[in-house]
């Protein structure tokens, strides 16, 4: 037997443990997750895109809340396996929702009564797909109105404007306040409403905004892209885009005209006369919720002076509370603002768009919109 020393045991087992110990240690190591810190202008879906991974799986695994409030600087966890490189679509812009090269997505309006798992059910995807093409958390509240980013499927039709608070389809911003700036100076950089921008936030009062806060600004609606537009030398708008290739009505203040379209073929154009000064005529993107064929107009005040009582106003169309396109029959000053805030137009010019527009009636009863026939889309712009 060869001699052995009394130390070469101790020291085998020594070694033993050591490499023992080396793996125990070692292992938790491969499985931890690696730390990515944040630039400036990073989004979570650049991020993840970057990465090869998902929104939500990083807002999981650093217990986010809200995809848009990290901050340069920030470690961010990201998932083991994950590793930089290029995938299917990096984000264009900052805000802008990670979408695939081969899906296609519209923009849905918040319903009363809806969660994300029932907007999910009805456009046949996941809660968390919706958190992440909206870059939000899936357990933040929902608000009736609010503009979410659903996949289209095919054969589902809905009413996408309610009113000015509804975007063109565009990329939401997030901008980092810079001193010196504003609310109503990034809204007016970005060429978008100051009044949906702080809504979107959530802010009440814009003053306790400081620099390095975010802001999630939208895309301008079609009425501000419509604002100042010139007007063609075939005599109609020279509008930057279209807002849908069904039917659609624009009208232009600034020139006292309305123009019927079918997508970019203008039908019929006429002209107008919209709201006085003293009252003028609502701007933004509605929709006809009412029609009529005649009925009695009275408001204004006799203590101001403006008081009217009007019988047998014909071919009313309303599309934003009480404004209306309608005839007129008590003046023929088209071309000049004379209106409480409604259209006036000549009693023939009326006729022919309460027949043209959608809701389509064969009588000339009071009819309101539906779900099947939301009504035809309206631009007012200045």
């Amino acid at each position: 037997m060869p001699y052995r020393s009394p130390l070469t045991t101790p020291r085998r087992l020594l070694l033993i443990c050591a490499a023992c110990a080396c793996l125990l240690f070692t292992r938790p190591a491969q499985a931890q997750s690696a730390t990515y810190p944040v630039r400036p202008g990073d989004t979570l879906a650049a991020i993840a895109a970057e990465h090869k991974t998902s929104v939500s799986a990083i807002m999981r695994l650093n217990n986010l809340t809200d995809p848009n409030l990290i901050r340069p600087g920030q470690q961010i966890k990201l998932p083991p396996g994950s590793a930089a490189g290029t995938a299917l679509a990096a984000p264009q812009a900052a805000g802008e929702p990670f979408i695939t090269p081969t899906e296609t997505t519209r923009v849905y309006v918040v319903q009363p009564e809806d969660s994300l798992t029932s907007i999910a059910v009805k456009f046949k995807t996941t809660p968390a797909r919706l958190a992440e093409l909206n870059q939000r958390s899936p357990a933040a509240a929902l608000h009736v109105g609010q503009p979410l980013r659903v996949p289209e499927v095919a054969g589902l039709s809905f009413q996408t404007f309610q009113g000015d608070d509804i975007p063109t389809a565009g990329n939401y911003v997030v901008h980092v306040l810079q001193p010196g700036e504003s609310a109503a100076s990034v809204a007016q950089a970005y060429g978008t409403s100051l009044r949906r921008t702080l809504q979107l936030n959530k802010i009440n009062d814009p003053s306790l905004l400081k620099p390095g806060m975010k802001l999630i600004v939208p895309p301008p609606s079609f009425a501000e892209l419509f604002a100042d537009v010139a007007i063609g030398p075939d005599d109609f708008p020279l509008y930057p885009l279209i807002p849908t290739q069904d039917k659609w009505i624009s009208v232009d203040l600034d020139h006292q005209r309305t123009f019927a379209w079918e997508g970019s073929k203008l039908i019929k154009s006429f002209y107008i006369s919209s709201g006085k000064a003293r009252t003028p005529t609502v701007t933004g993107v509605f929709r006809i919720w009412g029609k009529i064929a005649a009925q009695r107009m009275e408001g204004g005040s006799r203590a101001a002076g403006d008081y009217y009582n009007l019988p047998n106003v014909q071919w009313v169309q309303y599309f934003y509370q009480d404004y209306s396109f309608h005839g007129t029959y008590w003046h023929h000053n088209f071309g000049t603002p004379m209106s409480h805030g409604c259209i006036n137009m000549s009693n023939e010019d009326a006729k022919w768009l309460y027949d043209w527009a959608s809701p389509t009636v064969e009588d000339y009863k009071w009819h309101t919109t539906g779900v099947e026939d939301p009504g035809t889309l309206v631009v007012v712009y200045q």
